[in-house]
């Protein structure tokens, strides 16, 4: 899944060039230095916690959306492979599940997996832990029954595992572009004066696709 890299952070303060400006119409009692100071500040610290929060809270946006909504130019997302992914893992469970030599521990706990999967809530770090269970499982399923079985099971164990694994793949390559954007995201917001920022705009950086 490939996505362009986000643009650094940088705020940019165009109306602070119009402060000075600004002190020479303020009233004669603000005009005196201190008072001027205070307004400069208060009216420099809007200007800043404003335009700045405004833009990262975009990139904050830009990021998380990645792993929630984002397509590849070929029409494929994150959630799009979960899917996929979910789908391929029932088929296959289902078709091991007509094997009398199936394991019943391996068939147990490919279910479970896939139960559990489908119970998980949209946070990365949880669909993490779920997601490798449920690769695990499947993965020794099909192992414990590779090879021994007639061709017709094979070929339809083959197909559906294919397919999971394929969109294993497509997972972990769409996931690590998000981490990196994740990585960056944390590296902008460790700095001033968008660590204050992200705070108030409630933009702190989102979960990384991995074990909390």
């Amino acid at each position: 899944m490939q996505l362009e890299q986000q643009e650094n952070f940088t705020i940019h303060g165009p109306q602070l060039e119009i402060l000075g400006e600004v002190e020479t119409k303020l009233p004669i009692p603000a005009k005196k230095r201190g008072t001027a100071s205070i307004v400069l500040v208060a009216l420099a610290l809007v200007s800043v916690l404003g335009i700045g929060g405004a833009k990262l809270k975009g990139v904050y946006r830009e990021t998380a959306e990645i792993y929630t909504s984002a397509q590849d130019e070929y029409g494929h997302s994150i959630q799009g492979d979960f899917e996929a992914q979910a789908d391929a893992a029932a088929n296959l469970i289902k078709q091991a599940g007509y094997v009398d030599s199936t394991p019943a521990a391996a068939l147990q706990e490919a279910e479970d997996a896939l139960a559990t999967w489908n119970d998980t809530d949209d946070s990365p770090a949880v669909q993490y832990a779920a997601n490798r269970r449920l690769y695990n499982a499947v993965d020794t399923l099909y192992a414990s029954l590779n090879n021994k079985v007639d061709d017709s099971t094979q070929r339809a164990l083959d197909d559906q595992y294919n397919a999971f694994v394929s969109a294993q793949a497509t997972i972990e390559r769409a996931a690590n572009v998000y981490n990196l954007w994740v990585e960056d995201y944390e590296k902008t917001i460790s700095q001033f004066p968008a660590n204050l920022i992200s705070g108030l705009w409630g933009a702190q950086a989102p979960e990384r696709f991995a074990t909390k």
